[in-house]
């Protein structure tokens, strides 16, 4: 560990924000460290002045918020706090108001979260580089999701909300579309927008920034002929299932490897040539069957690739590698349930769009710590636990509070050795229902907000 303020060389130190620092999570922050965050500072001209919650202190609290398993701000300061008041006493009882905390978050400007994002991002970027080859092509998964959040007239007007067959959505949905490495899950980037806006619309500005040597890997709402055209004008190779309403019977077939793995023409619908004059009258794509069991049905799907020459990519790989294109669907669920972003609890844009990078930033900095695990242990990362990572992280953070700096080397190596023995077995075309087998709860749904309730009920 290589911060200045982490050990007991701190214990005599009459600086409380120096005091708060060196108790902050520090089994994190040689990823995320005090001078990454520094440096965002000077990088979007943040001026600050040594507050007791300084830029360090914040940061890493929402960092530990998005980790604690408490779905709660307040629980995690709490529990940040309570650490600090067990390795400077004098502090116990003298937490900082839910108030000050929460200026303190919204000092911190939107573009430092999205500064900081960026070269953790980059980081596990470069860590990724041996894990995430596939025939010398990188894989990057691509997928979107939607995210809840507080009833409120600012951020309804923001993102809007769903409106379907069973009526208007009683909370605000945002919409998020994220582009991921394959092999180790590190989060690349990602693009918020609107309910109602398409996942290929807020794709777009991720795809520019891929290159030639990516393949991009993604299910349906990424698969259209003027799609592929727009892939391979950036570089780009791809992969995807079939469009729904494509008919295969309809493809002219220019060669075949098989009866079920051919190259066709692609024909693009008139309608996008006339909005985009650039676009091609059609594409060359080669198709590829093969069966799956989806709910336990045997069902046979097509694929469709950029992949032409069979003598490089076999259909049989082609087929293994669409088949990893679930694990973006696990790294949303990280993100919404071990993380709890499904529901966001800011009532301003920028305080939801912070908590969503910080969530993001949480991942990527646990997704580098189980890589330089996985590296220094000689297992694979996508086989180490995250839930598992996410525990020894929190419960190694105060030993590497408190033991002397001679030590925190050795403490820092068995926690990476403990989270590279934490693997979860291999299970290939793994099916699970999504259904409970018991309730949680026989109470019924709340229809107001809870201070209707009251005064509505009020003694």
């Amino acid at each position: 560990m290589y911060n200045h303020c982490i050990g007991t060389a701190t214990a005599k130190t009459e600086k409380k924000h120096l005091m708060i620092e060196s108790v902050a999570l520090n089994s994190i922050r040689n990823v995320l460290s005090d001078s990454l965050i520094e440096q965002a500072c000077l990088a979007v001209d943040y001026d600050y002045r040594n507050r007791l919650l300084s830029p360090i202190v914040t940061v890493l609290h929402m960092v530990t918020a998005a980790i604690w398993p408490e779905e709660s701000f307040v629980a995690s300061w709490q529990a940040f706090w309570s650490a600090v008041a067990s390795r400077f006493p004098k502090l116990s009882g003298k937490s900082p108001s839910r108030a000050s905390v929460s200026k303190a978050r919204n000092r911190l400007p939107l573009k430092l979260w999205n500064y900081i994002f960026e070269r953790i991002s980059l980081l596990g970027q470069t860590n990724s580089r041996q894990y995430d080859s596939w025939n010398g092509l990188r894989v990057v998964l691509i997928d979107g999701t939607c995210l809840s959040m507080p009833d409120t007239p600012e951020l309804l007007s923001e993102f809007g909300t769903n409106n379907g067959q069973h009526g208007r959505g009683k909370y605000p949905l945002m919409k998020m579309v994220a582009l991921s490495n394959c092999n180790t899950m590190t989060v690349i980037d990602y693009n918020l927008g609107r309910y109602d806006q398409s996942e290929i619309s807020l794709a777009w500005p991720l795809l520019e920034k891929l290159s030639k040597g990516d393949i991009l890997v993604a299910d349906r709402h990424f698969a259209a002929a003027h799609y592929y055209s727009r892939y391979y004008d950036i570089g780009i190779d791809f992969l995807t299932r079939i469009h729904q309403n494509m008919k295969i019977s309809k493809i002219k077939r220019v060669w075949q490897y098989s009866q079920n793995d051919f190259v066709g023409w692609m024909k693009i619908n008139p309608i996008y040539r006339r909005k985009d004059e650039s676009l091609p009258a059609k594409v060359m794509v080669r198709f590829t069957q093969t069966v799956v069991y989806i709910r336990g049905k045997r069902k046979a799907i097509w694929l469709v690739s950029s992949l032409l020459d069979d003598s490089l990519y076999r259909a049989t790989d082609i087929v293994k590698l669409y088949a990893k294109r679930w694990r973006i669907e696990t790294l949303f669920r990280d993100v919404k349930v071990n993380f709890s972003a499904g529901v966001l609890r800011s009532q301003s844009v920028d305080g939801i769009k912070k908590e969503v990078a910080a969530r993001l930033i949480a991942i990527d900095v646990l997704r580098i710590i189980m890589l330089e695990a996985a590296l220094k242990n000689g297992v694979e990362p996508i086989r180490i636990s995250f839930v598992g990572a996410v525990r020894t992280v929190l419960a190694f953070a105060p030993a590497l509070a408190i033991e002397p700096l001679w030590k925190l080397s050795s403490i820092y190596e068995a926690m990476l050795i403990q989270i590279a023995s934490q693997i979860v077995p291999e299970r290939p075309g793994r099916n699970e229902p999504r259904a409970v087998r018991r309730e949680t709860k026989h109470y019924p749904s709340l229809k107001t907000t809870r201070k209707e309730w009251r005064e509505s009920y009020a003694a």
